[in-house]
């Protein structure tokens, strides 16, 4: 008879030959063609970071859309939070469907019909783990492989991998002062058509841009809304930062323009509250909704926290914070602005946004990327405008994008001597 032990010897043989095909396995021979083009498999890095190292003893965070965080609501939702604890624990703790709590939808749908004079109910909106989530779905309800999407150059690029996961052809166009170019969108529009490709949609962030600041007029909406019905393209525009105005409301959504004919409209709650609370959603006609909950499988998403903002939203919390907010970041940009402009009146070129997270810069005299790595020193952190093209042929080394929103006013003031210390490092 085999001894146990030479039993044991022959098991770990045995391991340690399927140890060493699984190393010689290349990672890239096993993944998919959509993580294959995120880099996949990729010795070299494929992501990015906004993240330097820094020996300065008080960082500026300027890089990320993070909301202010002492001024985050955490009490208000605490008490919403345990009062669903108390009073909805059964139903709370269970799966909660495809398209989300209905308490919720049900008071969003009437918080947007106050806000925009629109006729929505429940079934206009389904409830995701974000706003990415929400683009997720959009892209599995509606992009085929091979299909032609349009996307502004820069944009988020969070919103561009997720179309380009669905092995999209994502084409870039560039923005102006009124927006995206409505030029540009025609001649992609006929070069992809006469190839005989499928253009399925466009992209758009059309209220304080991200990461240009740029809001889109009324004129130049109402002229895509034609364009895009003529070519039947269907046009996703995300609503982020829509609220997030310093004196005037932007122009009415495109959503409410058209009455939700050919438009999907992304929103979350990440930067008018708290990105923790990972709750977005998309707004369509019921036809729209119900075609996008086919291709929706995960459960949905924690009916917990969709209940206790639902709770949150009944009290009339939130807008009273949103307001606040608008004022608080309207004094952060004004300050930075002013700081730039007295001090780096030289080194770069800005427009004012009039609301949102961002002001875009354009560096004078120097690249990007290395004023980027000399700012650390002086305790700056923001990324490079490069990280917001999808077309590196198009990603010109010469843009920053500084977030306004989570550091402090003060911090906000100390940001044009730092930088101007910076740029004297460069280019002098």
């Amino acid at each position: 008879m085999r001894s146990s032990t030479a039993d044991g010897r022959m098991r770990m043989n045995s391991n340690e030959t399927s140890r060493a095909i699984w190393m010689d396995t290349p990672l890239a021979n096993l993944a998919s063609e959509s993580a294959r083009m995120a880099g996949v498999g990729d010795p070299n890095d494929a992501g990015w970071t906004w993240t330097l190292p820094s020996q300065y003893p008080d960082l500026i965070p300027l890089g990320g859309g993070i909301p202010d965080a002492p001024t985050i609501p955490t009490e208000q939702f605490r008490e919403a939070l345990n009062a669903v604890l108390d009073e909805e624990a059964d139903d709370a703790m269970v799966y909660g469907g495809w398209t989300g709590f209905d308490g919720l939808r049900e008071v969003m749908a009437d918080r947007q019909n106050r806000i925009e004079g629109l006729d929505l109910d429940a079934d206009n909106f389904i409830i995701h783990n974000g706003s990415s989530a929400a683009m997720d779905n959009i892209a599995k309800g509606f992009i085929n492989q091979g299909d032609v999407v349009i996307v502004e150059g820069p944009s988020f690029s969070g919103i561009v991998e997720t179309i380009q996961a669905y092995l999209a052809e994502v084409v870039e166009v560039p923005i102006d002062d009124d927006g995206i170019s409505l030029e540009a969108v025609a001649s992609a529009i006929a070069e992809a058509e006469s190839a005989g490709k499928t253009v399925k949609m466009i992209y758009t962030i059309p209220d304080y841009h991200n990461p240009t600041g740029v809001t889109m007029s009324d004129s130049r909406r109402r002229a895509l809304l034609d364009l895009c019905a003529v070519h039947r393209v269907l046009l996703v525009e995300d609503g982020a930062y829509s609220e997030l105005y310093f004196d005037d409301a932007p122009p009415r959504s495109m959503y409410a323009l058209s009455d939700g004919y050919g438009v999907m409209r992304v929103g979350s709650f990440s930067k008018v509250a708290a990105t923790g609370l990972r709750i977005g959603w998309v707004q369509a006609r019921h036809e729209i909704t119900s075609a996008l909950t086919k291709v929706r499988y995960d459960m949905g998403t924690s009916p917990i926290l969709l209940r206790a903002m639902a709770r949150y939203l009944k009290t009339g919390h939130l807008e009273t914070h949103v307001a606040e907010m608008r004022d608080l970041y309207t004094l952060k940009c004004r300050t930075l602005c002013d700081s730039l402009e007295e001090h780096c009146a030289q080194y770069v070129r800005f427009t004012r946004p009039e609301g949102g997270f961002f002001l875009w810069l354009e560096c004078i005299g120097a690249s990007a990327s290395e004023v980027r790595l000399a700012a650390a020193e002086e305790g700056l952190i923001f990324p490079s405008g490069s990280t917001f093209f999808h077309d590196p042929d198009k990603a010109r080394d010469k843009y920053l994008r500084l977030a306004f929103s989570s550091a402090s006013v003060e911090q906000m003031r100390q940001v044009g001597p730092r930088l101007a210390s910076t740029f004297r490092k460069v280019v002098d």
